[in-house]
């Protein structure tokens, strides 16, 4: 059985052994409405990066456009309106991602292949979602802190005596793009899946999906052996940052989790530090996307800011960094055995992404 066929197996193991995994654990999973946001930020934000990695990384995409500006100029209104009814950040993003599915009409896009990307999309979401449910079992386990000091000190030896706190109070005025670049993720795995349908290879986006899990799968293994939150625990950022709510939440939830004695619904939060998935997930995701040589350079540059904003806003270790590009590679490497080349279509049919 190859790599490919095994992560769909290994998914729908995780599934079903996650409720004994909670009964012993004494944790109660509920849906919730926020997980239906999410998801529809997470398929905006989606739309946007594949619109933005099409114009700039594909051959001849920004021809239409600049052949009719009027069409282009019709965003300018449209970015109002919507600055003005959900405000600027999430306006703009709207507006830019309105603008990419009336340009996929006009340029008489495959809505079937569009169509393709939904259930590859919501096999990594509900495998992530999964993968969330297990980082929160294993803090009930483990405490959560066990093995930051011992990675705060392999920083030091690798970095010369530089830590990353003290990497990041010297870089204070970058955490506002470092914000930006970090929470964008989501949108390049998206982003990935709808070029990969669009190109008419949903197989390797389900391969995508299955190495981005496999991952997943890994780096809970080693958070279950290695507990280790982030270099966040010691220092901190300013809490006016969004980050610094975030970071302050995933401590105390780690806590209450690790100390709960009855019944207890966990915050769906991901609290593991060593190896960092946040590095695994956009690499995997320029290894799938390597056929389109300008995306691929587009995402591997994303790749670099990325590792300095985790670094900027004290998500991750240095090592953590370099466990996940290890991760990265394993999950490739099982994923992809017994695969062979990919076959490379044209870089873009006509009218598709």
């Amino acid at each position: 059985m190859t790599g490919q066929k095994i992560h769909f197996y290994l998914t729908a193991a995780f599934g079903i052994l996650l409720v004994p995994a909670a009964i012993f654990s004494r944790l109660r999973f509920v849906p919730s409405l926020s997980t239906l946001t999410f998801l529809m930020g997470w398929a905006i934000q989606s739309i946007i990066w594949a619109a933005l990695l099409y114009q700039f990384g594909v051959k001849g995409s920004w021809t239409p456009l600049r052949l009719n500006f009027l069409r282009f100029a019709l965003m300018i209104p449209m970015t109002i309106a919507m600055v003005v009814m959900f405000g600027p950040g999430a306006g703009v993003g709207i507006a830019i991602a309105g603008l990419a599915i009336a340009e996929f009409v006009y340029r008489q896009g495959d809505w079937k292949r569009a169509a393709y990307a939904l259930l590859p999309w919501l096999y990594l979401a509900v495998g992530i979602d999964v993968a969330l449910a297990y980082s929160s079992v294993i803090v009930t386990l483990r405490p959560c802190m066990e093995y930051d000091a011992l990675f705060n000190s392999l920083d030091a030896h690798l970095m010369f005596g530089v830590t990353v706190a003290g990497l990041s109070r010297d870089a204070a005025l970058l955490y506002a793009p470092a914000e930006y670049i970090y929470y964008s993720i989501g949108g390049v795995m998206g982003a990935a899946i709808l070029f990969l349908c669009l190109a008419g290879d949903r197989r390797a986006a389900f391969q995508m999906c299955g190495a981005i899990l496999t991952a997943y799968y890994l780096s809970l293994a080693v958070f279950y052996i290695f507990p280790a939150q982030g270099p966040f625990i010691a220092a901190g950022l300013p809490p006016h940052l969004f980050t610094a709510a975030i970071q302050h939440a995933s401590l105390m939830n780690a806590t209450a989790l690790y100390h709960h004695s009855g019944w207890i619904t966990p915050p769906r939060a991901y609290y593991v530090a060593f190896p960092s998935m946040h590095v695994a997930q956009p690499l995997i995701a320029a290894w799938f996307l390597r056929r389109w040589r300008a995306v691929f350079a587009i995402i591997a540059g994303y790749c670099a800011l990325l590792a300095a904003s985790i670094v900027i806003l004290q998500w991750h270790y240095a090592v953590d960094i370099l466990g996940g590009l290890a991760v990265a590679a394993l999950a490739i490497a099982f994923v992809s055995a017994g695969v062979g080349r990919f076959n490379v279509p044209a870089e873009r049919p006509s009218g598709q992404v």
